[in-house]
């Protein structure tokens, strides 16, 4: 069974293990070692996330059969604009309905919050395997973007959806 639920105060600790398993197993193939702590310590640390949920990111956490096991973020970015950051699933739960699962919830949480229609956007490397996923969701490519991690660069595609 998926149950979702939006993180608290208390869940930081439960994300930052979540973000400990799920981010290096998502950028093992495209970053480094020290790409990858670098990642963890700026946006997954406790005082990241602290500080992240103070400015108004909502997290979200999927629980399947008991076990805490996929997360995402949201936030909004303009009146119509909301960003969802990263969708992670663990590897051995891929393919069980955890990521439409946790989808979905965003899609009903924004129409929940913002009436009228709006924009959800996601940032995503154009490597990553989870591509499809979105675009199957209805997502499409609408630029290019990158940011800076320090020591290097990351070069992001933005997908965007139409929510009505």
């Amino acid at each position: 069974m998926i149950e979702i639920r939006q993180a608290k105060a208390q869940d930081i600790a439960i994300l930052e293990g979540l973000a400990q398993k799920l981010v290096p197993d998502t950028f093992q193939s495209d970053l480094n070692t020290t790409q990858i702590d670098y990642m963890l310590e700026k946006y997954y640390s406790q005082k990241a996330l602290q500080n992240a949920i103070d400015a108004g990111k909502i997290y979200f956490i999927a629980n399947y059969d008991g076990e805490d096991t996929a997360t995402t973020s949201l936030i909004q970015q303009g009146p119509d604009l909301f960003l969802m950051k990263k969708l992670y699933v663990e590897q051995k739960n891929l393919g069980k309905g955890i990521g439409s699962a946790l989808f979905n919830h965003v899609i009903n949480y924004v129409k929940e919050i913002h009436q009228g229609p709006c924009t959800l956007e996601l940032l995503i490397n154009q490597h990553n395997p989870g591509m499809n996923f979105y675009i199957h969701k209805g997502m499409v490519k609408v630029r290019d973007t990158g940011f800076d991690m320090g020591d290097f660069f990351i070069n992001e595609e933005v997908l965007s959806l139409e929510i009505k």
